[in-house]
């Protein structure tokens, strides 16, 4: 046994291709999640907004389209709160990640059902048995010690391995499956990636890093009282997803009970070092936040963008399927697959020159990134539209192109972040706390995407607008107080 930090030691285990063995495994249970995740995403809210909010006129059906959406984004990462909880002093991170996995199989199934009451409840299942999945992230780091020079190459495995499985996905659930037999059965599809999960990852479980851990309140009923939970937390979380405005509000004061729990934590520890760690996470969790409030609007408002005013690719033909539109969904991790291997080798060779950006400045060339790539489409609305009004399908591809490496600049040195930023007994709580930024960045996308609905292109033009001109200002923020940030993280890198 080795220790990744003074508390947590690391099982040896063989290696294969330079990486601990069970990553590998790791690693398979990820590509399935996310592509159960990312391929009923693809169509959610085109498919409500045709299923569900039909009865209504297209603007207000869109609108409550992209809501029920954000709502359900919003919610899968703040339960990441409560999973993180769970699994640091209920049951245990490989336990809580096993029932998760299990549960989701089951709330796919149930979103099969074309019923609008049934279907938020289905829904609602998936997005706790979501929450319960956090340890996830946090089990990729227990493979290494924490200052092994790997443990980023294993986070950027990690990033591979979801955008695989969020490659593939939209092919086979949204224009395969569901364009042809129907979105319900695109859940089925996904519901099978799941499956394929959660069998992995029963096979591996065992031999886990961390399974022998001691856990505060761990009894040998610890599981059926969280499946008991789950089940009785199903309603409300269905009352928030139908409510858009309660929804709201459960969000920002999630995050103001969160920032208190850190503070009380750091008065209570009375570590002065780790108290500026965390004031250092919150300034990059803000950051993050901003990044994904306009990233995240690809699957909501860019979606129907591309279904309304984008070309078709290829003469509306691709790979023997006719083109639709959710396949622009699998831009961004196609983008990933190409560039990330390009971006991890890059950081080393600047850091080889002494030119490497500290964390903090790369978190500012992300958010401009993603907010030149909206001035992408606003020029391309304004001054490159096609005769029939819509505008070719290569901007649109440009403005994704601009958000991925904006998210490889920021989003993968994050996950390794918060294990170092955080302290050890609050771990996957901290992690929570981080994908729960996420949570109120959907929050944000939401209440943008409703600017989009009502006004035709030119709609869309100013919100691109907007983006551009605020991405840019908060970017200039992170790049010129960069030096700031780093001392405040006291030689975390």
């Amino acid at each position: 046994m080795h220790a990744s930090d003074d508390s947590h030691p690391v099982p040896e285990q063989p290696e294969f291709l330079g990486h601990p063995a069970m990553l590998w495994s790791l690693l398979a249970v990820t590509v399935g999640l996310n592509f159960a995740f990312y391929g009923f995403r693809a169509f959610l809210a085109p498919y409500a907004a045709d299923s569900f909010f039909s009865h209504l006129p297209h603007a207000q059906a869109l609108a409550q389209a992209n809501y029920l959406f954000a709502g359900f984004g919003a919610l899968t990462y703040a339960t990441a709160i409560l999973g993180g909880w769970v699994a640091d002093n209920v049951m245990g991170e490989v336990q809580a990640l096993r029932l998760s996995l299990w549960l989701a199989v089951f709330a796919l199934i149930g979103m099969t059902v074309p019923n609008r009451e049934f279907f938020t409840l289905a829904l609602a299942f998936f997005v706790l048995s979501a929450g319960l999945g956090i340890p996830l992230t946090v089990l990729i780091g227990r493979n290494y010690a924490k200052e092994d020079p790997k443990r980023d190459g294993g986070y950027t495995l990690f990033y591979l391995a979801i955008n695989f499985g969020g490659f593939v996905a939209p092919f086979v659930c949204a224009a395969w499956i569901g364009a042809t037999y129907g979105y319900h059965w695109g859940f089925l599809a996904a519901a099978a990636g799941m499956a394929f999960a959660a069998i992995v990852f029963e096979w591996k479980h065992r031999r886990m890093p961390g399974v022998q851990d001691e856990v505060r309140f761990k009894r040998a009923w610890s599981g059926p009282v969280v499946l008991l939970a789950t089940l009785l937390l199903v309603l409300p979380c269905a009352w928030l997803l139908a409510h858009p405005n309660a929804m709201n509000a459960v969000v920002y004061a999630l995050l103001g009970l969160l920032v208190i729990d850190f503070v009380v934590s750091s008065v209570r520890r009375g570590d002065r070092v780790q108290g500026k760690r965390y004031i250092a996470l919150l300034l990059l969790f803000i950051a993050m936040v901003m990044f994904w409030a306009m990233s995240l609007l690809s699957a909501s408002a860019l979606n129907f963008f591309a279904r309304d005013h984008v070309a078709p690719l290829w003469q509306g033909r691709v790979l023997g399927l006719s083109w639709d539109f959710t396949l622009f969904q699998s831009v961004n991790p196609l983008y990933i697959l190409i560039f990330a291997p390009f971006v991890a080798m890059l950081w080393p060779s600047l850091d080889k020159r002494g030119i490497n950006p500290s964390t903090p400045r790369k978190f500012g060339i992300g958010l401009l990134l993603v907010a030149l790539g909206y001035g992408v489409l606003l020029y391309a609305v304004d001054y490159l539209r096609l005769p029939d009004g819509r505008v070719a399908a290569w901007t649109l591809l440009a403005c994704y192109l601009c958000s991925t490496l904006g998210e490889l600049a920021l989003s993968p040195i994050g996950y390794a972040l918060v294990g170092k930023l955080a302290a050890h007994d609050e771990a996957s709580l901290a992690m929570g706390g981080w994908f729960f930024g996420v949570s109120v960045s959907y929050d944000l996308s939401g209440q943008i995407a409703a600017f989009t609905t009502t006004g035709g292109i030119e709609a869309y033009a100013r919100v691109f607008e907007w983006l551009l001109v605020g991405g840019v200002a908060v970017a200039a923020v992170y790049l010129l107080f960069a030096p700031w940030f780093v001392r405040l993280m006291h030689g975390v890198h």
